[in-house]
């Protein structure tokens, strides 16, 4: 079988943990698949997708801070990619490429996950904190899943109301609004949401982003953090009879669509899962791929 290529594309002198899982995931599935890390700067990113159209390509995996930015340069988009104005994963489509938003397929896992099973019964108010791309891909799965407010809160306002701005056409039989990051205000906020989205990097949580005070008993929290199994904000929030789970189940369901884009084939869940595990050395708490 002739090698194939994949760039992952993005930031960072350290391996995104996509790399280990999908690398595990070709092993076991006998594909011969290079995996390499691309780094372009913004302004290069045009010519460097243009790249990935060549036959030797698999396709590309797209990470921050490009996902925003490569929706515009491809020739279509999927209809989740549409949605969000973002796009994590490119396939070649004929002679052109086309962008695919595979971080939807993680958060509807992770939200089913916590959740009540019956859809009616899911709150109808949420709090979603980022505005990369997990804190798009939330909100666009909030405004399709019934949630009628809710409210995106960045440490840079101007982040937060654009990512609003991009979202607020889906979003016209709702209330979808950028609010401050001041305590008073998240306070209020969260005396509304039933449901708390934290999407902030893991490099930017230093302890945790809201204080113990200020939360509401009965919470659910889909902590999208993958470095440790339980978050300082995943303890909190547990402490008030919350239900609460990391972003382990939606990282796994969202790099099981990936493959899929990639290879036309379903993955190992359990090669998946252990790459992982060892990847974020989070072996005890790790939970299995959903849809199992």
């Amino acid at each position: 079988m002739v090698e194939q290529r994949l760039p992952i594309i993005g930031s960072g002198t350290d391996p995104a943990p996509i790399e280990p899982v999908l690398r595990a995931a070709f092993a076991v599935a006998g594909l011969d698949v290079a995996i390499e890390r691309w780094e372009p700067r913004p302004h290069q990113l045009g010519p460097t997708l243009a790249k990935v159209n060549g036959r030797s390509y698999l396709g590309a995996v797209i990470t921050s801070p490009h996902k925003e930015k490569a929706a515009a340069l491809v020739a279509s988009l999927s209809e989740d990619a549409r949605a969000c104005a973002a796009v994590n994963v490119v396939v070649r489509d004929g002679q052109r490429l086309r962008g695919h938003n595979t971080d939807i397929d993680g958060i509807r896992a992770g939200l089913e996950a916590i959740l009540p099973r019956v859809h009616g019964r899911w709150p109808r108010g949420a709090m979603v904190l980022g505005a990369g791309g997990g804190a798009r891909a939330a909100v666009t799965v909030l405004i399709g899943s019934g949630f009628q407010h809710v409210t995106v809160f960045n440490r840079h306002l101007h982040k937060a109301e654009a990512l609003v701005a991009d979202l607020a056409r889906a979003a016209r039989h709702m209330e979808l609004r950028a609010r401050p990051w001041h305590e008073t205000i998240m306070e209020v906020e969260l005396g509304k949401a039933g449901l708390l989205v934290n999407a902030i990097g893991a490099d930017e949580d230093a302890g945790t982003p809201v204080a113990p005070e200020l939360l509401p008993d009965g919470l659910f929290l889909l902590d999208l953090a993958l470095d440790r199994s339980a978050t300082a904000l995943m303890r909190d929030v547990r402490e008030r009879g919350g239900t609460v789970a990391n972003g382990h189940a939606s990282f796994l369901a969202s790099s099981a669509a990936t493959f899929r884009l990639l290879t036309g084939l379903d993955p190992s869940p359990d090669v998946m899962r252990e790459a992982l595990v060892t990847a974020v050395g989070d072996r005890d708490e790790a939970p299995a791929l959903l849809g199992d």
